[in-house]
């Protein structure tokens, strides 16, 4: 939100300057953004006179002046059309600035120079180029009475400012205006506050329950839950017109664009105490009412910006006797509001629930600077002040008066929240010695009233522009940052707290990703959500789960696993020529599902992807470059599965589709795939992609099944080595006969490899032959070849049983 340094002095004699304040603002947790000087003083801005104008010799559009400047006569190329001799001119002489923004943010600075060969000793201004209006037809002809070497800026009332951009935090709604921040910063300096509203010379500032409905205005309000409080005043006899210089000056400078005076008051109030307001056209109320109500069923309804809109059901709506005419809280109707022709007005001052404005803005993809205050909750209290503040400056602006008192329908009322604050609870929290009256004078700038003190407590009625404030620790934490915390000593020594230990979970997540950095994977995060078109390259649309509010159309849908990440960082990277990439990621995944352990009909999980695309390595000089293979990532799942404490029962199964599918027990785990070329074109990628995604509560179901580890001793004998190979039909799979030859090579068998692969005419266009390497080893002896032969026997007769396998001589 951006605050105006001149209208925050208003409510304060602040003796920082701008950067000061702004320093301070983000220490006691009003975050600053940006600071911005807006205007100029127009330094060396003075009156001077064309005394004589000629063609520039280079430039059919320039012109040579000679200007008078009282001091000198300068020589200025002037590119206006209406530029001539005789005229009393704006003229920024050389090392002046002009309120005119460069690129780089800095301001105009005139410099002598030269324009197609003649030189230039300044600059004759048009009206927009020194911050005086738009018009920038030609520049800006002076009364002729004026004195020459006259300073502009006694001619003109010049205006300067310093803007601060604070980010404002959801629990702060009182900060959303220059009051509430000219509040907190009193509260720090020690400051007195203004009340823009202390001198209302209304009768209900002396006795806000004296509220009366006018005859002319019927306010009923028939859903109270969404419409806590409206507050209607009849003004007639206004004038609409243009607002006066220094009202469109403050709302401009904050980056408001003028409409008109009433609009433009109702903008004011709204910046100034917090309290937005709307102004109706009262003669196209039908019969003067306003009905505060939902509907059970979708409503149309065109908004101020032009646009027909479809609200849904629920959708709360300021109505008059026939039709809706604006959407609480959010913007109002196209055919009520204020127009040049408006003579009677209804300002509006409304409390409406946050949740209810939140919902319909962000359905309709709509925020406003009203909707941003009301979602965050304004003050309960403040509806009546607001409108009588505004009343009173459309009143004295734009004429007119105002008829019969407020009417006020009030029908929730909100309670007052006491908080007891206690002196040891915040010395132990904050790490000071504060007595009471010291704390209570920390907080006496926050408005705070005070019901009971003792000497170790006291008793605070929380005000009702402060709802973040609900607990004592919240009050202490006022302490805190009002004191300033960089003022509180540091503590001479720590105190000691055990850490919540780490769940099983947890530890299992860390493992993995541990793991993926060992084993020179990079981690990537992706956001979870994922457009409507994305999620169908995955799955069937009914599979997948939309949001019911989506932020925009790119993120409508839960991604139902983690490729369409992966995919999109390669894409990324490869177009910023990144040779190869190694990703892992650990997040949640998505589907319908029955079994739901959070919400209906959503299924969620955990999962971890690894995934390789591009180069295992690029050209060098000795050697060509090799694309990544789907064995690369085979060998990074395998020390995965090992290092994740996997020591045996993984099994492995390739799939007609090519799919590589990993499993312990018959329960699935994960698998391996290639990307298909369809998918690489869908992510504009141009090379190889491998992926594997494992579920990680299949993992941590399968590691707690894995047997105990137990201590093996280092064998004192060696191992017995036997190659053999055999001749098999080509289409038969390694794995097969793998898994045959661990079945049948009894327990002594510790390890078996295939170690060559060989096809050729020699032995056979539709055959292949696959060499396995065996170690044998017995704990207790050293075998030898007798032992060992019935074994290889058994298995090659398996073999030849199973695939036709014939022993190779």
């Amino acid at each position: 939100m951006n605050i105006s340094y001149n209208w925050l002095n208003e409510f304060i004699d602040n003796p920082l300057s701008p950067d000061e304040t702004a320093e301070k603002l983000t220490l006691i947790g009003l975050e600053v953004e940006e600071i911005k000087t807006i205007g100029s003083s127009l330094e060396g801005v003075v009156v001077g006179e064309v005394l004589e104008t000629k063609q520039h010799p280079n430039a059919d559009r320039l012109k040579v002046c000679q200007v008078d400047l009282g001091s000198e006569t300068v020589q200025i190329v002037c590119g206006a059309s209406n530029v001539a001799a005789s005229q009393k001119v704006a003229v920024a002489t050389v090392g002046s600035t002009l309120p005119i923004p460069l690129e780089n943010g800095e301001f105009l600075s005139i410099k002598k120079a030269k324009l197609r060969g003649e030189t230039s000793e300044g600059m004759i201004c048009a009206e927009d180029e020194l911050g005086l209006g738009d018009d920038h037809e030609g520049i800006l002809v002076l009364d002729n009475e004026l004195s020459v070497g006259t300073p502009f800026n006694e001619v003109v009332e010049t205006y300067t400012d310093t803007i601060i951009e604070i980010a404002i935090t959801p629990n702060r709604p009182d900060a959303t205006c220059h009051l509430g921040v000219a509040r907190d910063l009193s509260a720090a300096l020690d400051l007195q506050l203004r009340h823009p509203y202390q001198e209302l010379p209304l009768k209900l500032m002396d006795d806000p329950s004296d509220s009366t409905n006018g005859t002319e205005v019927s306010i009923s309000i028939a859903s109270p839950e969404k419409c806590n409080r409206y507050a209607g005043q009849l003004i007639k006899g206004v004038q609409i017109g243009e607002s006066p210089d220094w009202l469109k000056r403050r709302i401009s400078a904050i980056g408001l664009r003028p409409v008109n005076n009433v609009v433009d008051i109702t903008n004011y109030v709204m910046y100034e105490l917090g309290q937005p307001l709307h102004a109706f056209d009262f003669d196209l109320l039908s019969e003067g009412s306003i009905i505060v109500q939902d509907f059970d069923e979708p409503v149309e309804f065109e908004t101020l910006d032009h646009i027909k809109r479809t609200c849904a059901p629920g959708t709360l709506f300021i109505c008059d006797s026939q039709k809706p005419v604006a959407i609480a809280g959010v913007m109002g109707g196209l055919y009520s509001e204020v127009s040049d022709a408006t003579t009677n007005i209804l300002l509006e001052s409304a409390y409406f629930d946050p949740g209810t404005i939140r919902k319909a803005a962000k359905a309709q993809q709509l925020q406003t600077d009203a909707s941003y205050r009301f979602e965050r909750g304004i003050d309960p209290e403040l509806q009546a002040l607001a409108a009588l503040r505004a009343t009173q400056l459309i009143t004295e602006i734009a004429g007119g008066k105002a008829v019969g008192s407020l009417t006020d329908v009030h029908p929730v009322q909100h309670p007052t929240l006491s908080l007891t604050l206690t002196k040891s609870y915040t010395n132990r929290l904050l790490g000071t010695s504060f007595s009471i009256s010291e704390i209570v004078r920390i907080l006496s700038g926050l408005e705070l009233k005070e019901n009971t003190r003792t000497e170790e407590e006291i008793v605070y009625e929380i005000p009702s522009f402060r709802p973040d404030l609900t607990r004592e620790v919240d009050l202490i934490e006022e302490v805190g940052r009002l004191y300033d915390y960089n003022r509180i000593p540091k503590p001479e020594h720590g105190i000691f707290v055990s850490s919540e230990p780490v769940n099983s979970w947890e530890q299992l997540k860390s493992s993995i990703r541990n793991i993926g950095v060992e084993l020179g994977f990079r981690e990537i995060y992706t956001n979870s959500l994922i457009s409507e078109e994305e999620a169908a390259l995955f799955g069937e649309p009914e599979s997948m789960i939309p949001t019911l509010n989506p932020l925009n159309s790119e993120m409508s849908t839960l991604r139902p696993n983690l490729l369409h990440g992966f995919l999109k960082a390669a894409a990324y990277n490869a177009n910023r020529l990144a040779k190869s990439v190694r990703f892992f990621e650990v997040g949640n995944v998505f589907h319908s599902s029955k079994r739901n352990p959070y919400h209906e009909g959503i299924g969620e999980e955990t999962s971890v992807l690894f995934g390789l695309s591009g180069a295992r390595y690029t050209e060098q000089w000795l050697t060509p470059p090799a694309m990544y293979s789907a064995f690369d990532l085979k060998q990074e799942v395998d020390a995965f599965l090992i290092k994740l404490g996997f020591t045996s029962g993984i099994k492995t199964r390739l799939l007609e589709d090519g799919t590589l599918e990993y499993t312990f027990k018959k329960m699935a785990l994960g698998s391996i795939q290639a990307v298909s070329p369809e998918l690489q074109q869908s992510y504009s990628l141009n090379q190889p992609c491998f992926t594997t995604e494992f579920s990680l509560n299949a993992l941590a179901d399968a590691l707690n099944k894995m047997p105990e580890k137990k201590f093996v001793p280092i064998p004192k004998f060696p191992p017995f080595e036997f190659d053999f190979a055999v001749l098999v039909d080509k289409d038969i799979q390694a794995g097969k006969l793998l898994d045959q030859i661990k079945a049948n090579a009894g327990n002594q068998l510790m390890s078996v490899d295939v170690f060559d692969v060989f096809e050729g005419d020699s032995i056979g266009a539709d055959q292949k032959s696959l060499a396995f390497r065996l170690n044998f080893l017995d704990p207790n002896k050293t075998l030898n070849i007798k032992e060992v032969e019935p074994i290889i026997n058994r298995i090659v007769k398996v073999l030849e049983q199973r695939f036709s396998a014939k022993l190779r001589g």
